[in-house]
């Protein structure tokens, strides 16, 4: 190919490559600004600072009536709740001998510090306070999970997902008692505001164990006195099941939920043939990184780029002098 030619073939895949993307920004600003009364997303990036805030994003600017579930998955991170300190919850030696350490990031919402792959799925679902349950919407991830086969999955009185002992099972979806040597799979936090709560969680499927277990464990914890919540230790466990079912079957509990049969049909489509689509009172949209272009969303994922680097450099600095 000569130079001209190879730089016309150049320009013209640009073109494209620019049409698609507008294609697609206009996909989701049409879709995240409408009235649709059940709207899903399906994060496509693995890039914690924009999928954290995408969340804050729809959070802040999706009318209190709708409804969102939006589902992402990122690359390895530790994730620390507004109210906690990391000199506490971070196994800081371990975090300093990586040659490659997760990020550290501070999320807007309460709740532990949990540590994110590609081995886990993430979901949140906003809603108006007034309806807002803790439970509610564990119970629907459960429901999922007995669909494709997790028999043993049950929301505990912490409002976590735990997986029982031994093939036990119940029929109710929560649990009022506890119950000696569940494993937990999914957390639970919360955002609560005056018209809209969301409820998000992290469900390990196929998570590396012993990086939840490393790094998440503090040799400081007894050592230091400071302001700041504490999370609660659990066992943990993964679930084993591939991301897309389980993305699938929470995609359609939650059509299920709140728009019932019809809306389970509409969004089970939309799921299979993995388009945008918007049909009547519910929607699906794709999100990739063209959210990052959106005013709002670039300011959040650059403060959270800020804080990330000052608890890297500060527990670098702290560990190696």
């Amino acid at each position: 190919m000569s130079p001209s030619r190879g730089l016309i073939f150049a320009r013209t895949v640009s073109r494209a490559h620019q049409r698609q993307f507008r294609r697609y920004q206009s996909t989701f600003r049409t879709f995240s600004g409408s009235q649709i009364p059940v709207q899903v997303y399906i994060s496509k990036s693995n890039n914690p600072y924009l999928n954290l805030s995408l969340e804050h994003h729809l959070f802040q600017t999706t009318p209190p009536k709708i409804a969102t579930l939006l589902i992402y998955t990122n690359s390895p991170s530790i994730v620390l709740g507004r109210n906690q300190n990391p000199w506490v919850e971070v196994n800081h030696p371990q975090f300093a001998s990586t040659f490659n350490p997760p990020l550290i990031v501070r999320r807007r919402s309460g709740g532990g510090t949990v540590f994110h792959d590609l081995g886990n799925v993430n979901y949140s679902v906003a809603m108006p306070t007034s309806a807002f349950c803790r439970d509610k919407h564990a119970e629907m991830v459960v429901r999922a999970l007995r669909k494709l086969g997790v028999a043993e999955a049950v929301v505990n009185k912490r409002h976590d997902i735990v997986i029982l002992p031994d093939g036990m099972t119940v029929e109710e979806t929560r649990l009022t008692r506890e119950v000696v040597g569940t494993k937990k799979v999914s957390g639970s936090a919360y955002k609560l505001t005056t018209r809209r709560s969301y409820h998000h969680g992290t469900m390990l499927l196929e998570s590396r164990l012993e990086d939840v277990r490393g790094y998440l464990r503090s040799a400081a914890r007894e050592w230091i006195k400071a302001r700041g919540v504490d999370s609660v230790r659990s066992m943990v466990g993964n679930v084993r099941i591939e991301g897309g079912k389980f993305v699938g079957a929470v995609v359609e509990e939650f059509g299920r939920m709140y728009v019932g049969e019809e809306g389970m049909e509409i969004l089970k489509d939309a799921m299979a043939s993995r388009r945008d689509r918007i049909d009547g009172e519910v929607g699906v949209c794709w999100v990739g990184e063209e959210a990052g272009e959106v005013e709002e969303v670039q300011k959040g994922i650059a403060e959270l780029m800020v804080s990330s680097r000052v608890y890297g450099r500060v527990l670098y600095a702290e560990l190696v002098v």
